[in-house]
């Protein structure tokens, strides 16, 4: 007999009562959830049980161990380890910078993946009155800007070399998880498999840096946890929007996670500000056009992104120190915000 009745007993009982899983039973159940063995009653109760209590470092182990077991790992094809971004929120109050990011990167020479939801999954433009529930997601400003999406893990290879940035849906490498994952638009609230998604990507585990950015602080630490416990490489901080690029108006704190250690690579800025930056009106067009417009050197590259891109620089092994990454930035961009 299943023990689903016995697991959900005991991390179904609120925030104060709650058991975690050990990180076995963790990953049993969520092989059977990603398998389609769990029955659609459980898988709901198990989604508010997390959203409610929240997962352990050992019950997110076991949720991630059991992911990379139902894929094949990419193979790098260049020195510098390729950056993974985590795009499933979208922002609805300020453009859409991440495609911005990943381009000055991939400029850089660093070769980008960009995992997010299926373009087919999206919403519609957003609509002209600026609803607060209008978002414009990282799949659709990439599409704008000409650029392919991957069907397939052996297809996102191809383009990487090719374009040196690649966009991959949920779907075409997680089939399992992207049906975990539409449980987001049924039930209304999201759970652990947002959290999953923010560490998880498609290469060999040591291959690739992951930028994963939180919106609840208590999370920064959990994150960080997590990829020192698994020698990931990553930089961590406070998300703009849930979207893993820096605030263009004041870049936040910038953790590192390498060599088995997390610390403070770059502080939070703090200076007043002089001036607010140019940025695009949140429409997919408007976004577009700035990022456009910026690697044109027509518009100024936002401070925060490009000290962002610097730390992405340094940790993909494409500059040895923020100095030459910083350098190697001005280099690539005419305009850089003051």
């Amino acid at each position: 007999m299943k023990p689903w009745s016995h697991y959900l007993s005991r991390v179904a009982r609120g925030r104060e009562h709650a058991e975690d899983l050990h990180q076995d039973e963790a990953k049993e159940l969520f092989s059977a959830w990603l398998a389609g063995e769990l029955p659609e009653l459980y898988a709901g109760a198990f989604w508010v049980a997390y959203r409610i209590k929240g997962e352990s470092l050992a019950e997110l182990e076991g949720f991630h161990q059991a992911a990379r077991a139902h894929m094949t790992p990419m193979a790098r094809h260049s020195r510098v380890r390729p950056v993974v971004f985590a795009s499933y929120n979208g922002t609805r109050r300020r453009a859409n910078l991440l495609p911005l990011l990943a381009l000055t990167l991939t400029r850089c020479g660093v070769p980008v993946l960009v995992h997010g939801p299926d373009l087919d999954a999206l919403p519609a433009s957003p609509s002209p009155d600026h609803s607060p529930e209008d978002r414009v997601h990282s799949a659709q400003v990439l599409e704008q800007l000409g650029l392919a999406t991957a069907a397939s893990l052996a297809q996102a290879e191809t383009l990487l070399q090719m374009q040196g940035l690649v966009y991959l849906p949920l779907s075409a490498w997680q089939p399992g998880l992207a049906r975990i994952f539409a449980l987001r638009g049924v039930m209304g609230i999201r759970s652990s498999v947002h959290t999953l998604l923010k560490v998880l990507h498609p290469f060999a585990l040591q291959e690739a840096i992951v930028c994963a950015a939180v919106t609840h602080p208590p999370y920064l630490q959990r994150l960080q946890e997590f990829f020192v416990h698994n020698d990931i490489a990553a930089l961590c901080f406070r998300a703009t929007e849930g979207e893993p690029f820096a605030n263009p108006q004041r870049r936040p704190d910038l953790f590192q996670c390498t060599q088995g250690r997390a610390e403070l690579l770059l502080a939070k800025d703090s200076t007043p500000l002089a001036q607010l930056p140019e940025l695009p009106e949140n429409t997919i067009a408007a976004t577009s056009e700035f990022t456009v417009a910026v690697l044109n050197g027509q518009r100024a590259l936002p401070l925060p992104i490009a000290e962002q891109a610097a730390a992405l620089l340094c940790l993909s092994g494409r500059c040895p120190d923020l100095a030459r990454a910083r350098a190697l930035l001005r280099h690539s961009f005419s305009r850089i915000a003051a």
